[in-house]
């Protein structure tokens, strides 16, 4: 195996937890004397987190350069259709060069694969053995199309299922409103001050349940007019997408029934940098002198409409971070993007419930939130309007180098998303000696012990702020039970979850597939 050839390909710049996995994974194999080469999306300069270059050092790289496309959208042009067009998303940003896929038209998708394929074609190894695709979208066509007869293993990190899942939906209540997708974005466009009452009269015409009624009223349909194509494409793309592999069991059952798989896809979790990731042992004196870095002297958090730094503090706001004995007081650490599934105001309304409760009360340090990037309110204007905004803390997003350091600042790790696929961050803050609360769905649920003597962190309900206030509040309150969560969640991932085993479930992958490489 050590003298393969493999090429990798992902879509997107460098923004989630899946661009991490590209770059440990191919760090590793690189190690084990593998030959690889990344293709990937770059944005910006270098320096700037979405710079390919920059982030994925020392990689041997050929850059999908989404500037140009940038630049058109920034004159009013539509991104999709320049040269080398942009990519589209699995998430609603808002007003942004990447819509979600469901608001790309045919014409425009059939000018994204003949990019990739163009792209890949021109910059692909010599004697490519085998090619490692990232997340399931017109990437797979344009491989197929650039790699001939080359073996291809897709992972997929769980958005795009997501994205499968929501557009199902929605098409489920069009068909069930007698409606179709382009009439219910026109009806009930986000443009339109009368759409909540259209829906409402839909609903009740047509008699659709609570949930259903829910979904309808509030979806900017506008956005989902092609879902039907981008199901089928999506579709169509695992069918080249060579050997399937998902992060985890959740998204292994997902894959499987939305994508009408006859076999369940082998399920090999992301790893974490277990020689990055460990305790750091800080005392008062560092944690403070590292806070003071990220909020006073380097800050990047940044408000509505805004640019990163445009949230800073001062050395008087950091007086608020001590209690009245001039003790830190107990810190909460979010880590992750302003994405719906991510429920940072259900996050708000317990830390808000539970800081009532304590004394001194804990501070909330919200770590991340990529520029420019939001779905629903901002958390900074959530804070301010649940009178809590003197006691959040807004970092910015920072380079997954810092995280190490941030995560042992923190007392706990709290991150109540919904169907998290993976959530490599839990884990991560477990190999720090930090134990997370998560809810008991998606990945943590599997990666996190709640209870009995092995337990690593908390599981709450899902869209339960009452339930999560009143576990931040025991955790808080539990010091000795908080340090031995952290002792044996550190345990548990150096001994489970390092890249070296992650490598190897791959390696054992591409060994499977090697008589085709003959």
């Amino acid at each position: 195996m050590s003298s393969l050839t493999m090429d990798t390909a992902v879509l997107f710049w460098p923004r989630g937890g899946s661009a991490q996995v590209i770059r440990y994974l191919l760090r590793e194999l690189n190690s084990r004397g593998l030959t690889t080469r990344l293709h990937a999306g770059s944005l910006g300069e270098p320096g700037d987190p979405s710079h390919a270059p920059s982030f994925y050092r020392s990689l041997d790289l050929r850059p999908y350069d989404h500037n140009d496309a940038f630049d058109a959208f920034t004159r009013g042009e539509d991104p999709q259709r320049s040269d080398w067009p942009f990519h589209p998303s699995y998430e609603d940003r808002g007003t942004c060069p990447d819509p979600l896929f469901s608001a790309v038209p045919p014409a425009s998708a059939g000018h994204l694969t003949r990019a990739w394929t163009r792209h890949l074609a021109a910059h692909r190894s010599t004697n490519t053995g085998l090619l490692h695709l990232h997340h399931l979208s017109h990437l797979q066509t344009a491989a197929h199309a650039a790699y001939p007869g080359v073996p291809r293993v897709t992972t997929l990190h769980g958005t795009e299922l997501k994205l499968i899942d929501a557009m199902e939906q929605r098409i489920r209540i069009a068909e069930r409103t007698g409606t179709s997708l382009g009439e219910l974005g026109r009806l009930l466009h986000s443009d339109n001050p009368h759409r909540t009452t259209e829906a409402l009269r839909l609903a009740k015409t047509t008699g659709l349940d609570d949930d259903d009624t829910d979904l309808l009223t509030t979806t900017a349909w506008q956005k989902w007019t092609h879902s039907v194509y981008w199901l089928t494409r999506l579709r169509q793309a695992a069918g080249h997408a060579g050997h399937l592999v998902v992060v985890s069991d959740h998204d292994q059952n997902l894959a499987t029934r939305l994508l009408r798989l006859h076999d369940a896809p082998p399920v090999i979790p992301n790893g974490v940098d277990t020689h990055t990731f460990q305790p750091q042992h800080l005392d008062q004196a560092q944690r403070l002198a590292y806070l003071r870095h990220w909020l006073v002297d380097d800050p990047r958090g940044w408000a509505p409409g805004s640019a990163p730094g445009s949230i800073r503090y001062t050395e008087t706001d950091l007086r608020r971070l001590h209690d009245q004995h001039g003790r830190l007081r107990p810190l909460l650490l979010w880590v992750g993007r302003f994405l719906d599934f991510k429920r940072v105001p259900i996050l708000l309304r317990a830390f808000a419930a539970a800081r009532t409760r304590l004394d001194p009360a804990p501070v909330l340090l919200m770590w991340g939130g990529y520029p420019g990037e939001c779905e629903g309110d901002h958390p900074a204007d959530i804070a301010a309007e649940l009178g809590i905004n003197e006691d959040v803390f807004f970092v910015g997003w920072r380079g997954h180098d810092e995280l190490p350091t941030g995560l042992n600042c923190a007392d706990l790790m709290v991150a109540p998303a919904v169907d998290e696929p993976f959530g490599m961050v839990y884990l991560e803050a477990m190999a720090c000696g930090t134990p997370p609360i998560a809810t008991a769905t998606g990945g943590p649920a599997r990666t996190i012990t709640a209870t009995g003597p092995a337990a690593t962190g908390w599981l709450v309900a899902p869209d339960d702020t009452g339930h999560l206030a009143d576990t931040l509040t025991a955790a808080i309150l539990d010091n000795a039970e908080r340090q031995l969560r952290g002792t044996r969640g550190h345990a548990h991932i150096d001994n489970t979850y390092s890249w070296t085993r992650t490598a190897d479930r791959y390696l054992a992958i591409y060994d499977r597939i090697r008589p085709a490489l003959i």
